[in-house]
């Protein structure tokens, strides 16, 4: 590793509203004085750490997603994805409307992909909220974000926990913080309840013993990112990896956000004695 590294980089990934436990580890690192000189983001990812590295408290960014607890953003204008990305934009522009990566009190990368040419897109410069609203457009949900004749989407297409982005910026140390799913073995889930938290009546889309072309398909989707996942995970691998439990909660349904909540903070807090010694934490001054 070359010696002139330093600092320590936080990697926020992406999952929809599973994203929420990352306020819950900030209030963690914060408390403990715990010094950030980088944050890598992608999707929700972005969002918070965005909101974090303009100077937003934890305490901040969860008042600001309790604003979207039982929001309907995702179940309205089933039809028109534009639609539901002008929420989102207004929902963010009051603190980011305006804001450049320049504004920003931490350096910051924001992960994206380019769905016409399939290539990786590590934005760090320009305006903040397009790069944002790019890095969290999922496919199918939201459209992509034109910029600079790309047409940008939500960089967990390829990876949602870019590790290796933060040690190829010359940290010295990665937490980051994987919220991605876990595959979990037998199962056969749809992708309406997997992301959107809906459930289907009469098990339309097919059973565990005789799953539907649909369920089979979205089971295959996520072996391949799975594996790409872990993958990528394994030729970066982060100092410290938390992953809270967020795993009951689907990808875009935000009707409870106390719970990825305080999955964070736990999962923080069990880490708490590595993520400690990582800043060369002196543990006799804060008693």
């Amino acid at each position: 590793m070359n010696d002139t590294r330093s600092g320590i980089g936080l990697v926020l990934g992406g999952g929809g509203s599973r994203g929420i436990a990352h306020a819950g580890v900030l209030e963690v690192l914060v408390r403990e004085q715990i010094p950030i000189d980088l944050i890598v983001g992608t999707s929700m990812g972005a969002i918070v750490g965005s909101l974090f590295a303009l100077g937003l408290s934890p305490k901040q960014i969860i008042a600001e997603m309790s604003n979207w607890r039982g929001n309907s953003i995702f179940t309205v204008n089933l039809f028109s994805s534009r639609a539901r990305q002008r929420m989102i934009d207004d929902q963010l522009s009051a603190h980011l409307g305006g804001k450049t990566f320049a504004d920003l009190k931490i350096p910051m990368i924001v992960m994206a992909v380019d769905m016409l040419t399939g290539r990786e897109v590590a934005l760090q410069s320009g305006p903040l909220l397009p790069a944002v609203l790019a890095s969290s457009a999922v496919p199918g949900v939201f459209p992509p974000v034109e910029m600079d004749g790309m047409q940008l989407a939500d960089g967990g297409v390829i990876d949602s926990l870019c590790t290796g982005v933060a040690f190829d910026w010359g940290v010295a140390h990665v937490i980051a913080v994987d919220i991605y799913p876990q595959l979990e073995q037998d199962d056969w889930s749809d992708p309406l309840s997997a992301i959107m938290g809906v459930d289907l009546p009469f098990n339309i889309l097919g059973s565990t013993a005789s799953p539907s072309m649909v369920s089979a398909i979205w089971r295959s989707v996520r072996i391949m990112m799975w594996h790409l996942h872990a993958k990528r995970l394994s030729l970066h691998p982060p100092d410290v990896l938390l992953r809270p439990d967020v795993g009951a909660y689907s990808s875009l349904d935000f009707k409870d956000i106390d719970g990825p909540l305080v999955a964070g903070r736990t999962e923080a807090e069990n880490y708490l004695p590595l993520i400690r010694d990582l800043a060369g934490y002196d543990r006799n001054a804060h008693v």
